[in-house]
């Protein structure tokens, strides 16, 4: 299984248009494709393919990243009904839910936070996750780097987008010494949110970000067609499948499934032996509900009585 991060802490860059169409380029070829959205603002999950977010009551990816639901991935996958999908291909989704919003500060609670989106994924059954993260270097998105087989970066042809990929290429270095893993792969760079033709000043920004060394794969221009599929809840493969955007995101699909045959180095998940305090205060909690109904509030009562000597 092969994991990829759709990665920039700079907004407006195209992740979730990118995160989308690749997976679901990918399962057009057959593939079976989970698409998490992880972004708390859940535009891949509300905007760009109609679905709804994951109800209050359900389980949610916000609970299993805090630990507060513990049950298999597969009832969090939401399968979506509109996209083309390949023979023996499937493109399913963890949507957004309405927990995403404080889980940076739940998640910050933790001792090693960084590992905790990886012990949720690591029993799925597919071909390729693609992860959908949000525009920031927080604690989401290490999340996402350490769970990660490598990352693809969205990047728009100017200054900014350079001075970006700096701070984003240092911010990988110290997640991977953080949470001591092996390097973290760039599958590459994807040049977007232009308009052709393109200027002297995008060609400068574009041939500087060739500097950095790291694969430039299909350009994605822009084009109403991305809203107009947007609208419709359908990704633009499906929607338009003859346009220039789909047939870069299938170039793009065509890479990440080479990356795959080529069996990048997955990062080995640390296994749960330390004492974690969250989880005792939980499991402490849940007891006391089950005997005694919540009726006990402070925290003595949760110690062991000693029996009383008989008289």
């Amino acid at each position: 299984m092969q994991i990829t991060s759709v990665v920039n802490q700079k907004g407006g860059v195209g992740k979730t248009s990118l995160s989308v169409g690749a997976a679901a380029a990918l399962a057009e070829r057959g593939r079976r494709v989970l698409l998490i959205d992880l972004d708390p603002q859940g535009h891949a999950t509300t905007e760009m393919l109609g679905l709804p977010e994951a109800p209050p009551q359900a389980p949610s990816l916000a609970k299993a990243l805090t630990k507060m639901w513990k049950g298999p991935i597969e009832e969090l996958v939401v399968p979506h009904p509109r996209c083309n999908i390949g023979r023996g291909g499937a493109f399913d989704v963890i949507p957004t839910s309405p927990g995403m919003f404080d889980l940076i500060r739940r998640l910050d609670q933790f001792r090693v936070p960084g590992w905790q989106l990886a012990r949720v994924v690591q029993f799925a059954n597919y071909d390729h996750i693609v992860i959908d993260c949000p525009p920031a270097l927080d604690v989401l998105t290490n999340n996402a780097l350490a769970a990660s087989s490598g990352i693809l970066v969205p990047v728009q042809p100017d200054r900014t987008s350079i001075r970006a990929l700096r701070l984003l290429r240092d911010q990988i270095r110290f997640v991977e010494q953080t949470v001591n893993r092996a390097p973290i792969p760039y599958f590459g760079l994807v040049p977007g949110l232009y308009r052709r033709p393109m200027s002297h000043y995008a060609t400068a920004a574009l041939n500087e970000l060739h500097g950095f060394g790291i694969p430039v794969l299909s350009h994605i221009p822009l084009g109403v067609v991305m809203n107009e599929a947007a609208a419709h809840g359908v990704p633009v493969t499906s929607f338009a499948p003859e346009t220039i955007q789909a047939v870069s995101f299938r170039e793009i699909a065509q890479a990440l499934d080479t990356y795959a045959e080529q069996r990048p180095e997955s990062p080995v998940v640390p296994a749960e032996h330390e004492f974690v305090f969250e989880d005792f205060i939980t499991e402490v909690a849940e007891a006391r509900n089950t005997n005694d109904n919540g009726a006990r509030k402070k925290l003595y009562d949760l110690l062991p009585k000693r029996p009383r000597p008989s008289r």
